[in-house]
């Protein structure tokens, strides 16, 4: 987002433990990088129902091939648009799609329960970045 900045954290021993425990978990390299991955995660989770913000996630779902999936036509939201829509066969007759969409938070969580409303869809809606997160790749 901008110049890198160094600062001291101080911090419980039982709570740098567990942030130890983390960044193995996660293979980052140092505490710096699980730090800045509980932040991007903050951002996105505060920013997901503020309507001022442009959020990108992702909805999978898997369902039967026979299942008919509830319509949820995107013209109902204004913000909404699908970057990529992907289909294809996980196992025999199960099919997964994959949506990766734009939008405000809010319009993107109540497209995709319509989606997931079914009992013969299983799927999650999972929130990426926000668009200031996603500024922050464009920077060199």
């Amino acid at each position: 987002m901008g110049e890198t900045i160094r600062f001291g954290v101080s911090m419980d021993s039982d709570l740098v433990r567990l942030l130890d425990q983390l960044t193995h978990h996660k293979n980052h390299d140092n505490r710096s990088e699980t730090i800045r991955e509980l932040v991007r995660d903050a951002v996105i989770a505060q920013s997901v129902n503020d309507d001022d913000r442009t959020v990108i996630g992702t909805l999978t779902i898997l369902f039967h091939h026979k299942t008919r999936l509830p319509r949820s036509p995107i013209s109902a939201y204004p913000s909404l648009s699908i970057t990529a829509n992907l289909q294809f066969h996980i196992e025999g007759e199960i099919l997964a799609k994959v949506l990766i969409v734009k939008g405000k938070g809010a319009e993107i969580d109540a497209w995709a329960q319509k989606l997931l409303a079914s009992s013969k869809v299983i799927g999650k809606l999972t929130y990426t970045a926000t668009d200031e997160l996603f500024g922050e790749l464009l920077r060199e």
